[in-house]
């Protein structure tokens, strides 16, 4: 049971740090296909002075050459039809998240528990299933021995 719980151990090890590593060339391939194009806002953005940004949509052509429609974040008063700078995906969309480090670390942490967790459910099942099957066992072995010893110790077996 021990070195069952080490191999779990070491499996959520492994699978944390292989869901970092994916985690990490993820991060990588986005930055590689991520792509800055000029849009048009097609909304007057105008934050209020208690709101240090709004959200406008904008017209783009992504990378592709594909004409898009998404939504910003826009800081300042600027009437529809200001050029503005959007940041694309490798899909052409606007307002994507990059992936962080954030992601790759919280992605390793989640696989790691969840293989700790299921293996120890496993190992827990696995000893209550040994226990009982011990517990049963000495049971039958007690009641033959009792068959044998009780007669002797009860005196229903003296000869008279």
């Amino acid at each position: 049971m021990l070195l069952a719980g080490l191999i779990t151990l070491v499996l959520a090890v492994v699978a944390g740090q292989s869901a970092y590593d994916d985690g990490l060339a993820r991060i990588e391939r986005d930055a590689a296909a991520r792509a800055t194009v000029v849009g048009t806002l097609l909304d007057d953005a105008a934050s209020a002075r208690t709101e240090p940004a709004t959200r406008a949509r904008v017209s783009y052509v992504d990378p592709a050459g594909r004409p898009q429609i998404g939504e910003i974040t826009v800081t300042g008063r600027l009437p529809a039809g200001t050029p503005v700078r959007v940041e694309v995906d490798g899909d052409g969309r606007v307002g994507a998240e990059r992936p962080s480090r954030g992601d790759a670390v919280l992605s390793a942490v989640a696989a790691a528990s969840g293989i700790v967790v299921i293996g120890w459910l496993l190992l827990v099942l696995a000893w209550f299933g040994i226990l009982k099957a011990i517990t049963a066992r000495n049971e039958k072995a007690w009641e033959r021995e009792w068959r044998l010893i009780e007669p002797q110790w009860s005196g229903r077996n003296r000869r008279l």
